[in-house]
């Protein structure tokens, strides 16, 4: 063959290899095989120091994979940010959990179970506060429980069906729908408001906002961002796919929703989608977004599909890198600093190591911290806006405004971290880099000749 045309060949080879997008694989910094259980969801610490996976018994972690312990029972978990107060579900049966503050941060070895309380019927739902002061259940026969920690004391109420329930971690508002109504519980479980959202199918998925009175949930494939405080619908979107997981900031500046034909999208706090990352961009059909999850300051966004993949993507929605999985992925968690991301399929727990998110820095990082003007007349609507007990229904009728939380100890020292996300310098050989070799050694023999 013509030297000439050996070179040309060869260039237009690496240009190319050039073109074709690299893959940001990654790997696991630790799996834990969980055979022959039913794995249910997973909760985490602010820090990730404490990890909790609900699989029948209680599965508690420690950041680097080590199983502490197992605690009965769980079929679901949610624990506090500083990870002091987890609460589970059994059947009909409602566990709480506690370890005592000694010194420095709690122990993930000393949270043991100190009460349950038997329901009605079978749990559906559960939430617990920021300071484990009080517990949010709803059962499958349409009851709504707030139940006191420290007293045990149960307020209930069956007297509407709600299909999705949930309570921020502040408590000053409960939520639930159901069809095309909204309402909202006090810490009485009383209805203070009947909202009728005009929807036009059930909604399969709902976020709650952990500030502001903001609920975010889905109407068929639109997505609608709905005020508690005034029952006004905020803002309506179409989105990319019908939505069949959702997240949100504990803020609500940002939302993420999977989507049955395999996209991420992310809206902000006005409902206008900031980016919208496709799972099908190497030209092959995937399957939809199962779940997906949020850093506190939006810098991690983590999503599982229904084909095993685990993906990590930045604010900008860029992929940070992907996993395939063995099974299709069930749970998805971002510790709220960022710093590990952790997924289940129907058999392993994963756990990413990512780069410190913007709220990881060495600087000091408080907890969950509540806006001081929260308290003055009451709250903030969800457009921000100072509200009167008169225009915020959870306020009225006897219902004391609300007190702030306690703040927790701040953390001055954060976890050391190592990324495992591999950056282009990480990335694994390029092929351009043999092709280059290539066409040298080529150039070298046709000089020598």
């Amino acid at each position: 063959m013509n030297t000439q045309r050996i070179v040309q060949v060869l260039l237009i080879l690496l240009l190319t290899v050039s073109l074709i997008p690299k893959v940001h694989a990654i790997e696991p910094a630790w799996i834990y095989p969980m055979n022959n259980v039913d794995i249910g969801n997973i909760a985490v610490s602010y820090d990730g120091s404490t990890i909790i996976v609900a699989a029948g018994d209680l599965w508690i972690f420690s950041r680097d994979g080590t199983l502490i312990k197992k605690e009965p029972f769980g079929e679901s978990v949610v624990i506090t940010p500083d990870g002091r107060y987890a609460a589970s579900f059994f059947g009909s049966i409602i566990y709480f959990f506690r370890t005592p503050l000694t010194t420095g941060s709690p122990d993930p070895k000393q949270l043991n179970m100190t009460w349950e309380y038997n329901c009605p019927d079978h749990v559906r739902s559960l939430d617990i506060t920021e300071d484990g002061s009080t517990i949010g259940a709803s059962t499958t026969g349409n009851v709504i429980l707030i139940i006191s920690t420290s007293t045990q004391n149960v307020a209930s109420s069956d007297l509407f069906p709600n299909t999705i329930f949930g309570m921020p971690h502040s408590g000053w508002w409960i939520a639930g729908i159901s069809a095309d109504t909204i309402r909202v519980y006090n810490s009485n479980a009383i209805v203070t408001g009947t909202y009728n959202t005009a929807s036009v199918s059930q909604p399969d998925v709902m976020v709650l906002s952990q500030t502001i009175p903001l609920m975010v949930f889905n109407d068929g494939q639109k997505i609608r961002g709905f005020d508690l405080s005034t029952g006004t619908n905020l803002w309506t979107v179409r989105a990319t796919g019908k939505p069949i997981s959702l997240a949100m900031t504990p803020s609500g500046s940002s939302t993420v929703a999977g989507t049955e034909n395999g996209n991420i999208d992310l809206y902000n706090d006005q409902g206008e989608l900031v980016w919208s990352h496709s799972s099908d961009n190497d030209g092959t059909l995937k399957t939809g977004i199962t779940a997906v999850a949020l850093s506190k300051d939006g810098g991690v966004v983590a999503a599982g599909s229904a084909d095993g993949r685990i993906l990590l993507l930045g604010a900008g929605g860029n992929l940070l890198g992907s996993y395939q999985a063995e099974d299709p992925v069930r749970y998805i968690t971002v510790s709220w600093d960022g710093s590990i991301v952790l997924a289940t399929d129907k058999k392993n727990l994963y756990a990413f190591y990512t780069a410190p998110s913007s709220q990881s820095s060495s600087s000091p990082v408080s907890y969950y911290q509540f806006n001081p003007k929260n308290l003055s007349q009451g709250s903030l609507n969800a457009s921000g806006q100072n509200i009167t007990s008169s225009q915020n229904p959870a306020l009225q009728s006897g219902n004391p405004a609300p007190t702030p939380a306690p703040v927790r100890a701040t953390i001055t020292e954060l976890p050391t971290t190592y990324s495992i996300i591999r950056t282009p310098t990480q990335s694994p050989v390029s092929p351009i880099i043999p092709l280059m070799g290539i066409v040298v050694a080529v150039l070298l023999l046709v000089r020598r000749r």
